[in-house]
Parts: structure tokens; C-alpha cells; sequence
């Protein structure tokens, strides 16, 4: 077996980062709810939907910004947003509305760093599929969490990979700061999904 390469000073920097916010977002009810022994189809399906509209805006950015240096990363094959809609159709589930802006990507710095967020999160998606998958049986629609089969842990090296030959040094900042801005943005977005179904509930 190939030893494992340590991480590079980039992976270290978005992993130190992102620690704090990503830990936030991890335990946001929406989704932390998927991760409860008595999790159901309906709070699935409200992070589906809450996730629907960030994933549509930050697909879209990520797009616009390669259109103009489509050598850095080829991300079309990796469009998460396609197997999301999917799923909701399933359940038949509308998204959220959606009325916080995604960061703006205006650097290769900017355009990794938000790569790496959601590459992560397709990673951890696994997890996630994993533990419904005890609980629901395997008959809930899953193509999300589920997009990148059994090459996820492949397809986040080569998402390394690609992150620490394509994004200079001096572009690293730039990167970890889009990072940030990202996970803050999800959260603020599942802020406001969630107080629609909050109040929907008996006090």
C-alpha cells in the first residue's frame, strides 16, 4: 500500500482555517439531524432543499470563473447540483428560497478556496449517506452524498492535487479566506431555512 502523503502547506492552511466554521456548520440542526438515530425522510429532505439553493449559486461561480480559465480545474464532471435536484424530485420536495448572495470568486486563490469547501463536503456526504443508510433502509434517493461512488477518497486527492500545482503561494490567503466565506455563507443560509420549519412546530 502507497503511504499516505502528508499534507501540503495549502491542505494545512484551508484544513486550520475552516476547522472553527466547518465545525459550525457540521452541528447546524438541518444538518446534524441526519446524524440522529431517529433521523426521517422529512428532515432529509428539508437539507436537501435548504441545501439546493447554495449549491446553485456556488456551482454557477465556480462555472463563471473556469469559463474564463477553464485549465485550472475541470469541475463539470463534478456538478453536484444535478444529483441534488434529483433526490428532491424523489421526495418530492421544493428547495428554499434562497436570499443570501455567494461570495464573489475573483482570484485563483478565491476560486480553490471554494473548491475545497465543497470538495469536502461531497467527502463527508459519504459519511453522511452511510449513517441514513442504517436508519432509512436503502430505498431513499441519495445520488447527492452519494455522487462520487466509491472514488470519493480519489477524487479529493486529485482535487489536492490539482489545488497545490494550480494555486500559487502567494494566491494561499486569498484561498482560505474564500474558504471561510463559504461555510459562513451556508450557515447564514440554513439559518434562514430553518425558522420556517421552527415555526411550523407545536410549541
Amino acid at each position: 500500500m502507497t503511504p499516505a502523503q502528508p499534507p501540503s502547506a495549502l491542505h494545512l492552511l484551508l484544513r486550520q482555517a475552516t476547522k472553527e466554521p466547518h465545525h459550525v456548520l457540521d452541528h447546524h440542526p438541518l444538518l446534524s439531524s441526519l446524524l440522529a438515530p431517529q433521523a426521517n425522510l422529512n428532515q432529509y429532505g428539508d437539507a436537501l432543499a435548504a441545501l439546493h439553493g447554495m449549491y446553485a449559486q456556488t456551482e454557477a461561480a465556480i462555472l463563471g470563473y473556469l469559463q474564463h480559465c477553464p485549465d485550472l480545474f475541470d469541475y463539470l464532471p463534478r456538478r453536484k447540483l444535478p444529483a441534488l435536484e434529483a433526490d428532491l424530485h424523489v421526495l418530492k420536495r421544493m428547495p428554499y428560497a434562497i436570499t443570501t448572495p455567494c461570495p464573489a470568486i475573483d482570484s485563483v486563490g478565491a476560486l480553490f478556496g471554494m473548491l475545497y469547501t465543497v470538495e469536502g463536503a461531497t467527502l463527508g456526504g459519504q459519511f453522511i449517506a452511510r449513517k441514513l443508510g442504517t436508519v432509512l433502509g436503502d430505498g431513499f434517493p441519495r445520488q447527492f452524498y452519494t455522487i462520487y461512488g466509491d472514488h470519493g477518497q480519489s477524487q479529493w486527492q486529485a482535487f489536492l492535487h490539482c489545488a497545490d500545482t494550480r494555486c500559487p503561494p502567494e494566491q494561499h490567503a486569498a484561498a482560505a479566506t474564500a474558504a471561510v466565506a463559504l461555510f459562513s455563507t451556508f450557515k447564514a443560509h440554513l439559518d434562514t431555512c430553518q425558522r420556517p420549519i421552527e415555526s411550523s412546530v407545536p410549541g
